[in-house]
């Protein structure tokens, strides 16, 4: 993949020299710090920076959270199988239907973790009705067939396990926290969005996070799922551990054994609740680090017109000096001195101005780029990185829906047209289909005019 990469830059006719960011989704073979597509081409071009994707990240916090203990996985498959169980059967769907007026069951999303809220959000505000639908089709004596009795036994199966006071503070606490994470990722797949933002956003889903993992906020996880129970008719406690308590073997130089818990509620704010918001934080912080280190180092170009501490603006000039250098340090693209002076110096036509994009623009059609070079290529290069590659990618999703299993024949030239026209749909909407048609039909014109 390095090698392609490499090809096209030479075929594109541009310098590898001039990269100054890289930006993939968290794939091993791309983010490898090793022998990653990052790593290869950075011991090329120091100075190309890695960014991860952060939706792609924060899509792997949640598939690590999601999987960090057995009851949460448990539940993700209850969801599905629910989904599975009403869309096998048309007759099935009827009766889910009679009851679900509103909203439908989805299944889950195998790669967009934020969009399971939507598979969540109708079993969370309607368990009442979709366990009414799976109690009458447990109880159609109409059904005799092996099949018929087998649909039976599925849905008496599916509405114990919806019933369980486990399962519905398990929704809560997967709803709200699904709630969240989902404004997180559709605002950090903003194609607009830059690095301090995205940061600021991250730091603001982990201070929901901290206040969410609270006694205050467990006890109203409580009280939410038993008022489902009360609306199910059922006993809003959690049942009694039916399996044997485990005794661990220690080792001798042990005091004592540990005291395993035997209180159902405890186990669970322990071993569910506190285990996946303290997974959660953990993989916030392991898997946003680099884009943290990105934002201490240019940080201060968002706070120019600001700047009063002499020392530390050269000291942040030096840092990114330093991170502008080539491999062998003998030429940077900046001059740490020369862009304290210029930022000392700008700080005086700017007026409380501290976007950097409006920053550069000021510049450039002030026509001040010799006045302020360092400045002029420190926010060109700010202003550059990539931050997601979520909205480059649903470019290729778009394949899928062009090119399906009924035009399997279609040609590459044809593919590629309608891809483009799929994926640029605004400016084709635009577009006079009078003058279209025109020039299409004097192109493919059969008759000879003489």
């Amino acid at each position: 993949m390095t090698e392609v990469i490499l090809q096209k830059l030479r075929e594109l006719d541009i310098s590898l020299d001039d990269m100054r960011g890289q930006g993939y989704d968290n794939g091993a073979n791309m983010r490898g710090y090793k022998s990653g597509v990052q790593a290869r081409i950075r011991n090329l071009n120091s100075r190309a920076f890695y960014v991860p994707c952060n939706a792609h990240s924060l899509n792997l916090v949640l598939n690590d959270s999601a999987n960090c203990c057995l009851d949460a996985v448990l539940f993700f498959d209850i969801i599905q199988e629910m989904y599975t169980f009403f869309s096998a059967s048309t007759q099935r769907w009827d009766v889910f239907r009679k009851y679900v007026k509103n909203l439908t069951v989805k299944p889950l999303s195998a790669t967009r973790w934020s969009s399971r809220i939507d598979a969540i959000r109708p079993i969370r505000f309607q368990t009442a009705e979709i366990y009414d639908a799976l109690e009458e089709i447990s109880e159609d004596t109409s059904l005799t067939s092996v099949t018929g009795v087998r649909s039976r036994s599925e849905a008496k199966g599916i509405a114990e396990k919806l019933i369980s006071f486990k399962f519905l503070c398990s929704l809560v606490i997967w709803y709200d926290l699904l709630c969240e994470i989902n404004v997180t990722s559709k605002l950090l797949q903003s194609i607009s969005l830059n690095i301090i933002e995205s940061i600021n956003q991250i730091n603001n889903t982990k201070i929901f996070l901290q206040k969410y993992r609270s006694d205050e906020n467990f006890e109203k996880i409580l009280t939410q799922a038993s008022y489902l129970a009360n609306e199910l008719g059922v006993q809003d406690s959690f049942s009694l551990n039916q399996f044997r308590t485990r005794r661990r073997k220690t080792h001798f130089d042990y005091e004592s054994r540990d005291t395993p818990i035997t209180d159902p509620k405890q186990n669970f704010k322990i071993n569910f609740f506190h285990q996946i918001l303290d997974n959660m934080l953990q993989s916030i912080n392991d898997r946003f680090i680099q884009l943290e280190d990105h934002s201490k180092l240019f940080s201060f170009l968002y706070n120019i017109s600001n700047v009063n501490n002499y020392e530390h603006l050269m000291k942040c000039c030096k840092d990114l000096q330093l991170a502008l250098s080539s491999n062998d340090g003998l030429n940077s693209d900046i001059n740490s001195v020369e862009l304290c002076e210029e930022i000392n110096t700008l700080q005086k036509h700017l007026q409380n101005e501290n976007d950097p994009k409006a920053i550069l623009q000021f510049i450039c059609e002030n026509k001040l780029i010799e006045l302020f070079p360092n400045v002029y290529v420190a926010l060109r290069i700010l202003l550059t990185l990539p931050v997601t590659a979520a909205s480059a990618e649903r470019s290729f999703s778009k394949l899928k829906i062009v090119k399906n299993y009924l035009r399997s024949q279609i040609s590459q030239d044809r593919l590629v047209g309608l891809a483009t026209i799929s994926i640029e749909n605004q400016i084709a909407n635009d577009l006079d289909i009078d003058d279209l048609v025109k020039d299409f039909a004097s192109a493919k014109a059969r008759k000879i005019h003489f």
